[in-house]
Parts: structure tokens; sequence; C-alpha cells
């Protein structure tokens, strides 16, 4: 079945419903004979469960808030001051999703059901992925969720307005679903758009690893009501995530592509890597050139990633960066030379080249910071008209990768206190060789201090830290990022990072930022003059009369350019935000229906 993550137009639609509306479905709205009768109408249902996965254009933007990239206008509302559960934008609701699932799964539990043995546990084992996929996303938002196994009938409110089930409980159930799904599906996927038997170990990894770190450096031990979790340990999660990582590798089917950067920008998803992908056509294509570049001149969002983050990617051979002698002053011009090569992958850098043409960053007086984001962009105009404004992009986008494979089963086994070289050299040596990268392949022996100090103090492991860097540095962008800090107890880096960008040697003169010889930018405190006698683009820095903006301020010999936020970015000491509060409208709803939901821990 050809692009199924595309946007689908579906004959049979199980049924249209509003929001949180648990109740039972109109048993009138259509044939369920129809609809369940025979192979073909019951891949139509299964069809419309897709809609759970990223589309086409929103792949790629999974990671509009995170602590390495300056992009105030998509940040979330949870990491600012003043976050409640009264104001609160998360997305508790979806249940309408979910009572679909379970209908499904009921009537291929009915006589209405119109196929037998494999055929049918095929398709129950894709209704029960689904089940626990959208189990999975919701527990990294909320924990604590009620579990519904199936439609809820209009006579039983006591089962629809029941409070929330422990997550140990739901993690069961996730895993449960999921070992049924492993273990029954058949259907295979030739481009990498449909579940398969690997798309199902790959959401029981990543479930289970991300549960398993949440509870360990986050000391999580009971549920939103206290219940004592009894049911799995971190040490048996990290078991579980190391055991479907390795199913995968095991099964030989998938390896590394040679060309990091040949991921996000092939038309057609590359297979030998790609586990799961969406699809472009002719009819339907992505926005990534206007997501992520949209601005220039016109002062829009140009989303850059900070300093911080690039300081991490190692040299070509092996040693950090940040042990090189005046690396924190070291200007864009040099900054990248004997780098890690994904670097050029995801950034422009001195020589890259756009439409055909050499071009430096594009830096607003706004948002950018100088590390322009290039990772899933076309480097040229997505429609050949110079309009960052079109959504035309035919470049596919990754899901789920064997890249994230590899790293996993690393993380898992070090934490596990089981890591060898040979896994080593299978996993994190394997992407970094990839990169690019010649030397110090082997296990890690010391703690990379800029990486404590900066990121992740909670660490003294050497191989825990440089699976961490290698983690953040080669799935950047790719819907991680957030989940990664929140697990790891780090949360804060939300906060605290701060947007710092690229180093400029003055201001009041034209700057040569690339190192051409051609000067690209005068940066100043003041506004243009009407006579502006050079060939650069002026921007204004230090003016924050709106409340935010971007600044050059001192670096020693240097100045740095910082993107100030006008609003507060916020961690709670209580550590609250590890998890989104319900909702305290919904809180309220239950309260008047005479029932109770338990809002989560600082609320």
């Amino acid at each position: 079945m050809k692009n199924i993550l595309k946007t689908i137009a579906i004959g049979i639609a199980l049924v249209s419903v509003a929001a949180c509306d648990l109740s039972e479905y109109n048993p009138n709205a259509y044939s369920p004979a129809m609809a369940f009768a025979s192979e073909g109408s019951i891949q139509m249902a299964v069809n419309t469960l897709y809609k759970a996965f990223p589309s086409v254009t929103s792949a790629y933007s999974k990671e509009s808030s995170s602590d390495y990239v300056s992009s105030p206008y998509s940040f979330s509302e949870r990491f600012c001051v003043d976050y409640t559960a009264a104001s609160s934008d998360a997305d508790w609701g979806g249940f309408d999703d979910l009572r679909e699932i379970n209908y499904f799964l009921q009537m291929m539990d009915s006589p209405a059901c119109g196929v037998e043995g494999a055929v049918k546990d095929n398709f129950v084992a894709q209704g029960r992925f689904f089940r626990a996929y959208w189990y999975y996303n919701k527990l990294r938002n909320y924990g604590d969720l009620p579990w519904y196994d199936r439609v809820i009938r209009s006579d039983e409110p006591d089962y629809e307005w029941k409070d929330r089930d422990s997550r140990d409980v739901i993690m069961k159930n996730i895993v449960d679903d999921l070992d049924y799904a492993i273990a029954n599906i058949t259907s295979t996927s030739a481009d990498a758009t449909t579940v398969t038997k690997e798309v199902a170990l790959f959401v029981k990894m990543q479930a289970c690893l991300y549960e398993a770190s949440f509870r360990k450096y986050n000391s999580v031990t009971t549920s939103a009501r206290g219940e004592v979790f009894t049911i799995f340990t971190p040490e048996r999660l990290y078991t579980l995530a190391a055991e479907a990582a390795k199913a995968i590798m095991d099964e030989g089917k998938y390896s590394l592509v040679s060309n990091y950067r040949s991921l996000f920008l092939s038309e057609k998803l590359q297979t030998a890597e790609v586990i799961l992908g969406v699809q472009t056509s002719s009819t339907v294509k992505g926005s990534q050139n206007n997501y992520f570049n949209y601005g220039g001149s016109q002062g829009g969002n140009i989303r850059s990633f900070v300093r911080p983050f690039i300081n991490t990617y190692l040299m070509a051979d092996g040693t950090p960066y940040t042990a090189k002698a005046g690396y924190a002053t070291e200007g864009f011009d040099t900054e990248f030379v004997g780098r890690d090569g994904r670097l050029a992958a995801i950034v422009r850098t001195p020589g890259y080249k756009f439409n055909g043409s050499v071009v430096v960053p594009d830096i607003p007086a706004t948002t950018s910071v100088g590390y322009q984001i290039i990772k899933f962009c076309l480097d040229k105009y997505a429609d050949g008209v110079d309009d960052h404004n079109t959504k035309e992009n035919t470049n596919s986008t990754p899901i789920y990768r064997y890249a994230e494979v590899l790293l996993s089963y690393a993380e898992a086994k070090a934490e596990l206190g089981e890591m060898t070289a040979e896994i080593w050299d299978q996993t994190v040596a394997a992407i970094r060789r990839r990169a690019g990268i010649t030397g110090n392949l082997g296990l890690p022996t010391t703690v990379d201090n800029y990486l404590k100090t900066n990121f992740y103090p909670n660490v003294d492991s050497p191989v825990i830290m440089e699976i961490r860097r290698e983690r953040s540095c080669e799935l950047c962008l790719e819907g991680t990022r957030v989940h990664d800090i929140i697990r790891w107890g780090c949360g804060s880096l939300m906060a605290t990072q701060p947007w710092v960008g690229i180093n400029i040697p003055a201001l009041e003169v034209p700057v040569d930022i690339d190192g051409d010889g051609k000067d690209d930018y005068f940066f100043s405190n003041y506004p243009k003059p009407e006579v502006f006698p050079y060939d650069c683009t002026f921007v204004r820095v230090n003016d924050l009369s709106s409340g935010g903006g971007l600044e050059a301020i001192q670096n020693g010999s240097v100045y740095q350019l910082r993107f100030n936020y006008s609003r507060q970015r916020n961690w709670d000491a209580n550590n609250r935000l590890i998890l989104a509060p319900i909702p305290q409208i919904l809180v309220d709803k239950y309260t008047n229906r005479g029932y109770k939901l338990t809002q989560n821990p600082g609320y």
C-alpha cells in the first residue's frame, strides 16, 4: 500500500465525534457488516488510524521548542513563567481517537468481522499497536492516564468518569499491546510508510527507554495518587528496551546510509535506514524551507541553533571542540574547520550554497543567532521562485530510523552496566564514523567537563555522557530532545540554556563573518542611517524596546550574538514541569459531575 502517511481520503469513516466525548458511537451511523466484512474494507478502517502519525507538513516540526533552538514564536507555554493548570494549553484531548481504535478492536472481535486466522490477527495487532502508540504519547506528557480498552457505553458513567490509572499499569498495557503487535503483524512496507513488526519493536524500545530513565533520573516511584510502582523497575524497562532494539539489529534489514544529509532531502524515503517515515508526492508536499527559513529581510522567524549545542559536536579526530584553545571566542569563519561532518548538514556553514550561490546565514534583528538551520531544507527555493512563503518541498521526512535504534541500544546497555567495546563499536562508533570522525572511537574513559557543566551535571559515567552527546547531535530536530532532557532529569535546560550564537569581530563597522573577503553585515546599536554607504546588510542590535530582540554582548575581544526572549523562560524548583498539568477546566468538569480527577503534583 503506497504512502499511507500522506493525507488519505477514506470512503468509509468509522465515525466523527467531539473531543473528549467518551460515550458510545451511534450504532446507526454506518453498517458494521459492510465496514468489517472483507479484508479490503477492514484495511480501509485501519487506514483511518494513521492520522495518529505526523503528517507530511508536520513531521519536520515536531521539535518547535527545545533548549538548543532560539525559536520564541513556537516556544512552549509550559516552560514560561506563570504557567498553571488554568492557563494550560496542553492537549489532554484526543480521546475520540482512542475510542475509534477501541471500536475497531471490538468490531474485529464481533460476528461482523469477515476474516479469520492470521489475517485477522494481523489487523488486530495493528489496532493494538495504535492503542499503545496513543497511550505512549499521552504518558510522556501526563504520566497517569485512565486506561480504556473498550468503547464506553452510555449507561456506565462510573467507568467513563473514573480517575487516572497508575502509569505503572499504563506501561504494562502498552507493553502487552506492543508484544501482541510484534508477534502478530505480518504486513510489510516496501516504502517505510506503514506499520510493521519493526515499527512496533521501535515504539516498544522507545517507550521502555523513556519510562526507565524518567523514573530513574526524576526519582519517580509512585503514581499521582501515591500508588507505589510494583510492576516495572527501571532496570526491567532498560532490559526490555535493549531487547527490542537488539531484535531490530539482529534482523539485519537496516543499516546506516553513507550520506547523513541525504536522509532528509530525498524525495523517496531511504529504506535502508528509515523504519517509518512520511512520503511526499506530486500532490502532497511539505513546507520545510518556509518553516525554518521564512523571514530574511522581512524580519521573520529564522530558526537557529544556539552555540552551546553547536559546541558539543566533536572535532574530526574525535576530541572535544571545547578542548581547543580559544574556542569560546572563535569566529564563524573558522569554528567549523576539522569538525564533525554533520554540522555542514544541519546549519549554513562557510561556503554553503543556496540556489547555486554561496550565502551566509540570514540574521534578521529578531530571532536568529547565526546558526541557521538547513537540516530538512532544500538547498534551493522549493518551487524555483524567490519566495520563502511556499509549501512546495518534495523531500520526505523520516520518523523512525536505524540510528536511533543503535543509540537506544547503547544507552540501555550502558544504564544496565553491560556496555562492552564491541557494543560501542557497533553503535556509537558506527554513527561517528558515518559523520566523518576518524579518531578516539573506542570506549570513552573521561567525563567531558563541558557537557557536565553545561548540560548533564547528574552524569558521572563517561560512556553515558558520550551517548547523550551523540544522541543530541545525531537526532537533532527529530522530536526527541525535549523528551530526552526531561527523562534525563535535565528539563531545567529549557529555562537556563542561553540563546547565544556566533561571535562577530566588531560593531559599527562592516564585518566579513565567513572569511571569504566580502563584507556581509554591519551590526549597529543605532538606527540605519538614510545614507548607508556599505555593500552589506545592516542589522540593528541591542534595541530591546519591545521587550526582546537580538543583542551583541561583549565576549572577550569579540561580540557574541544573543537572542533576548521577551518572555521569561522558566523551570520550577519543585520539578513539576516534568509533567504537563491536567487542564483545570477538565478537573472542574469531573468535580461538577461528582467524580474526582487527580491533578499532577505541583499544579
